[in-house]
């Protein structure tokens, strides 16, 4: 399975990559919303790990992009953010992602929700 981790934070993008590779992931890593445009071009994620606060774009409209195109409109989307407030959360999930996941974060509980995102029955129909 593919993931793109897209995080301006290189020692959390770090982390995550290792722990996720030594699960068994391909795994590639965007700094910002433009590299993440440009890992797309040529690398189809099973689901992207999305920061909100990045340096060319808030990762919220970065995710609702991503739903309002064709091509990636049912890839699923898990935000990894700093942003921890009940409406940062909100307005998270309401703005498209289908899971939220705040920092500071166990890795067992991301490895495990990134798991489940990737078993929905309707991931299973677009694979």
């Amino acid at each position: 399975m593919n993931l793109l981790i897209v995080d301006d934070d290189e020692e959390v993008s770090s982390f995550v990559r290792y722990v996720l590779e030594e699960e068994r992931f391909n795994v590639r890593v965007a700094g910002s919303v433009g590299e993440a445009r440009a890992h797309l071009s040529d690398f189809r994620p099973d689901l992207v790990i999305l920061d909100r606060g990045l340096p060319d774009a808030d990762g919220l409209d970065f995710c609702r992009e991503l739903r309002a195109a064709p091509a990636t409109a049912a890839l699923p989307v898990l935000f990894l953010s700093a942003a921890r407030s009940p409406a940062d959360v909100a307005d998270g999930l309401n703005g498209g992602a289908d899971d939220y996941v705040t920092k500071p974060f166990a890795f067992v509980e991301l490895v495990a929700r990134v798991q489940a995102l990737l078993r929905r029955p309707e991931r299973a129909a677009r694979a």
